[in-house]
């Protein structure tokens, strides 16, 4: 089975539009992340966690929760979403997952390679979703443009039905 996590502020201070949306409000900006990879997820049939670090939180409390099928983490004070994805990682490898951590921190992604998963560049993530949006709404449009009834009803059939509408 596959996993993906993804350190959420390292994925917001990459991409610009949600650099832009965290200047302006970071909880909409860690919903817009959530949503996309919610999207991501679902076309995919991929598990996701995503990782948000409270380290500078005072009293911070861990939390974890879905956002709509993607598991959403904030770690606890003191613990930065790196340590925390390396413990998942080793976790997650040990019980079969294949695992996949989406992060542009160079260290980060070398621990993630020495503890048995693989690394996906923030770059990477990002043409990962706008690829999986795009076959999606191609097979949407091949979809509704082939389900015609007419298309799939033999010849006879079609003939048989003519003949019955016109008596």
């Amino acid at each position: 089975m596959s996993l993906l996590v993804v350190d959420g502020y390292n994925i917001i201070n990459s991409w610009p539009e949600l650099e832009s949306l965290r200047l302006e409000n970071m909880e909409i900006a860690r919903m817009k992340l959530a949503e996309m990879l919610e999207e991501y997820a679902a076309l995919q049939q991929q598990k996701v966690v995503l990782v948000f670090d409270a380290y500078r939180v005072k009293k911070g409390v861990p939390f974890a929760g879905s956002f709509r099928g993607v598991e959403v983490v904030f770690t606890r004070e003191g613990q930065t979403a790196d340590v925390f994805i390396e413990r998942l990682v080793v976790l997650m490898a040990e019980e079969g997952y294949d695992v996949e951590v989406a992060s542009s921190d160079y260290l980060e992604q070398r621990l993630v390679l020495w503890k048995g998963g693989r690394r996906v560049t923030s770059r990477e993530l990002r043409q990962r979703i706008e690829r999986a949006r795009r076959e999606a709404k191609k097979f949407s449009l091949q979809r509704t443009s082939r389900n015609a009834l007419d298309e799939r009803l033999s010849k006879g059939i079609k003939n048989s039905l003519d003949r019955w509408r016109r008596s």
